[in-house]
């Protein structure tokens, strides 16, 4: 299919192939190939064509086709092709969620439940449509950070509808374990404290080994996250008409309310009045 620049702007944008934190890239191989990949990243590797032979710390497993395999972070493996082929591999350098209604604790209850073993999913129909998709674009060489973005959410619908939990908990194990643990870790302890060091030595991290840990995980820095969980929960408390925005300046820590006021201007961009006022521009009366 002939590819048609209606907008001839993907030369310059800055999107262009140049996001790292999650990509999707096709990877041919011939047989008896060596193949290997970064420790520093995990990696999930789609097996389109051929035939690979994996070797981790404990066992040798033989993977082919339709067959999808999680990489860890930091971990040693020895990867070699029986037969080329063809593999779609998403690689990921930070954690992310794509669902806010996924509860981080209930995960993490689970997931302690697992007795890791190296395991692979099966590519049902939908993932497949999924995969080739992707390597559609790819093909068509359409390196599109949006798209990347979009498809990096895209995958994880489809693991959530078309998979059980419990498939899904023994294969992702290697980079859910210890991420849920921080995760619950950093959500359970943030508000206790007022700084970032404080959040540190609650979590049980030196500052330098938290805060590269946490941007790993959350994507962005400590006091950045912890600057959006108090944006977020301030305007849910000011679209609360029931709590007075004198007891919310209290329990936030300000001053007075002019110190919030200040504060909701610089993030929201509203007064707190003009944020509690817009629920009724959102939510009209019915009658």
């Amino acid at each position: 299919m002939q590819i048609k620049n209606g907008l001839d702007d993907c030369a310059c944008c800055s999107s262009n192939g140049s996001d790292t934190h999650r990509r999707f890239v096709k990877r041919e191989f011939g047989q008896w190939e060596r193949i290997s990949f970064s420790p520093e990243a995990g990696h999930i590797l789609f097996i389109l064509e051929g035939e690979i032979k994996i070797e981790d710390a404990k066992d040798t497993y033989v993977r082919g086709i339709n067959q999808m395999i999680l990489l860890g972070y930091n971990h040693e493996y020895r990867i070699k092709a029986l037969t080329k082929g063809i593999m779609l591999v998403l690689s990921f350098t930070t954690h992310y969620h794509v669902c806010v209604n996924i509860n981080a604790e209930r995960v993490w209850r689970t997931m302690k439940t697992v007795t890791y073993r190296f395991n692979t999913l099966e590519m049902v129909p939908p993932m497949l449509d999924f995969a080739k998709s992707v390597m559609f674009y790819l093909d068509h060489k359409i390196y599109c950070d949006y798209l990347q973005e979009s498809k990096a959410v895209e995958i994880f619908i489809v693991y959530r509808f078309f998979y059980t939990s419990e498939e899904l908990a023994h294969f992702f194990y290697p980079v859910l374990y210890k991420d849920l643990s921080f995760d619950t870790l950093v959500r359970t302890n943030y508000e206790k404290v007022k700084t970032v060091q404080e959040l540190a030595d609650l979590c049980g991290y030196s500052l330098s080994r938290f805060k590269k840990i946490f941007v790993r995980h959350f994507g962005i820095s400590p006091y950045q996250w912890i600057q959006q969980q108090k944006i977020s929960k301030i305007k849910a408390s000011l679209l609360d008409k029931t709590v007075p925005i004198k007891s919310i300046a209290y329990e936030f820590g300000f001053v007075d309310q002019s110190h919030l006021n200040t504060f909701c201007k610089k993030y929201l961009n509203a007064t707190p009045l003009q944020i509690r006022n817009s629920s009724e521009v959102q939510n009209p009366s019915k009658d």
